[in-house]
C-alpha cells in the first residue's frame, strides 16, 4: 500500500477551480496505478479540514484523507504541529512515500503575495529536507517579480523527480532553470474531470457568463490589482445587455468561486447583485462540487468568463468559449498550448475591444466548436495519456 500526498489541492475549496484540481488529481493517481494493480492511500495536504472522506466520481468510489495545511517553517506553525498533532498529523506527513504538488494550479508565483508563495515553497522545502520523492503536477510556473524569490523557487524544483508545466509559456520559463530531462509540458489536470451535461431547453441558445468577483472588486487590494486596461464591470454589463437583447438567447450568470461570506472573491454575490438589475437573466445554482459546475457549463451553447477553470470546464466539454484573460496563465494555456485564438486580454485591451471579440466568437461559435474538437484529439488526449504514464512511473519506482 502506497501512501501518497497531494499538496495544495483542497477538495472542499469553494474556489471550484482548486477543488476541480483536487478531484482530477485524485482520479489520475488512482487510475494511473489501477493498471499495475497497486493500492494507494491518498491524503490532501493543504485542506481546510482534517478528516477521512470519499466521493463517487463517475462509476467509481474514491476514498481519501485531508490534512489542514500550514506554512511549515513559521514558528507559529511549528507550535501548532506540536500542540495539535491530531489535527496536523506530523507522523502522517513524514510517512508519505511520494509527494504530488499541484500548487493550487497557479500559486507558485509571487504575484499573489509572499504569504501564499511561502506556503507553497516551504512545503517543498520540508519534504526535501526529509528526503521525500516529489513531483510537480501541471501548473503555471511563475511569473516572479522578485529575482531572489525566483531563484530560490526554481532551485528547489531541481530536486524534484518530475516538473510538469501546464502550458508552453510556463515550460519555456522553467527550462531556463531546470534540466529538460525532468521538465515536461503537459495540460491542466481539470481536463480529466468527469461531467454529465445538463439538458437545457432547445428553444433558446443558452449563453453562460462567468462573473469574477475578484475582478469585479478590483482584486484583493480593491484598486485594480491586476492592472487591467479593460473596465471589467462595464464589459460584464455590456455583455449581459447584448445577449439579453437577442431574442434567441437565454443568459446564465455562472459563479465559479462560491464562498458563503461576502468575500472579495465571491462570484455568486456579484451575480446576485447583477440579477437585481437584470431580472431576465438565469442564475446558475451555487454548485456544491466542480463536477456540478462543469456539468452545468457543458449544457450551454456558448460561454465566456474570467475564471480560468470555468473556461476549462467549457473547453473540455466541447462548449464554444471566449476566455477573458487577466494573467499570462490564460495566454499560456489557450493561445500557446491549445492554439486557440478566441480570447480577450483584459490587461492589454479595453472593454470595447474585448466585447467585440465576444460578439465575433458568438457568431463564429460553430468554428470554435470545431477548433476545440481538433484540440482534444491532437493535444489534450495525448498529453493526459502521457501524464498518467509518467505518474505511474513516479509512484511505483
Amino acid at each position: 500500500m502506497r501512501n501518497v500526498a497531494i499538496l495544495w489541492a483542497d477538495p472542499y475549496n469553494t474556489n471550484l477551480g482548486v477543488s476541480a484540481l483536487a478531484y482530477s488529481t485524485l482520479m489520475l493517481v488512482v487510475d494511473s496505478l489501477r493498471a499495475s494493480g497497486e493500492d494507494v492511500n491518498i491524503s490532501f495536504v493543504g485542506s481546510k479540514y482534517t478528516k477521512s472522506d470519499k466521493i463517487q466520481l463517475g462509476d467509481k468510489e474514491y476514498k481519501f484523507e485531508t490534512i489542514e495545511g500550514l506554512d511549515y517553517f513559521k514558528l507559529k506553525s511549528l507550535a501548532k504541529v506540536i500542540l495539535q498533532n491530531k489535527r496536523y498529523k506530523p507522523r502522517k506527513l513524514l510517512g508519505f512515500d511520494s509527494i504530488i504538488d499541484i500548487g493550487a494550479g497557479d500559486s507558485y508565483s509571487d504575484i499573489y503575495g509572499m504569504v501564499r508563495f511561502n506556503r507553497m515553497f516551504n512545503s517543498k522545502r520540508l519534504f526535501k529536507m526529509f528526503g521525500k520523492k516529489q513531483l510537480l503536477l501541471p501548473q503555471t510556473i511563475g511569473p516572479f517579480e522578485n529575482k531572489r524569490v525566483q531563484q530560490k523557487a526554481m532551485d528547489i524544483l531541481k530536486s524534484f523527480a518530475y516538473v510538469f508545466a501546464r502550458d508552453e509559456m510556463s515550460y519555456n520559463y522553467a527550462k531556463r532553470f531546470i534540466s529538460e530531462e525532468k521538465l515536461n509540458e503537459s495540460i491542466d489536470v481539470a481536463f480529466y474531470l468527469p461531467y454529465e451535461a445538463y439538458q437545457f431547453s432547445k428553444e433558446k441558445v443558452h449563453v453562460g457568463i462567468n462573473v469574477s468577483g475578484l475582478l469585479w472588486n478590483g482584486g484583493y487590494t480593491k484598486n485594480n490589482q491586476f492592472n487591467l486596461v479593460c473596465n471589467y464591470q462595464e464589459l460584464i454589463k455590456n455583455t449581459i445587455e447584448y445577449f439579453l437583447n437577442k431574442e434567441e438567447c437565454e443568459v446564465h450568470l455562472v459563479g465559479h468561486v462560491l464562498p458563503e461570506n461576502d468575500h472579495v472573491e465571491n462570484d455568486y454575490a456579484v451575480c446576485q447583485k447583477l440579477k437585481e438589475g437584470y431580472k431576465a437573466v438565469t442564475m446558475a445554482p451555487r454548485f456544491a462540487t466542480p463536477m456540478e459546475a462543469k456539468s452545468y457549463i457543458a449544457g450551454l451553447d456558448f460561454f465566456t468568463g474570467a475564471r480560468m477553470h470555468s473556461t476549462i470546464a467549457a473547453f473540455s466539454s466541447g462548449v464554444p468559449v471566449f476566455p477573458m484573460a487577466y494573467s499570462r496563465k490564460f495566454n499560456g494555456l489557450f493561445i500557446n498550448t491549445l492554439y486557440y485564438k478566441w480570447m480577450g486580454d483584459c490587461v492589454n485591451q479595453d472593454a470595447e475591444s474585448v466585447f467585440q471579440g465576444i460578439i465575433k466568437a458568438y457568431k463564429d461559435r460553430n468554428l470554435l466548436k470545431d477548433a476545440i474538437c481538433d484540440s482534444h484529439a491532437k493535444i489534450i488526449s495525448p498529453r493526459l495519456i502521457k501524464l498518467k504514464q509518467n505518474l505511474r512511473e513516479f509512484l511505483v519506482s
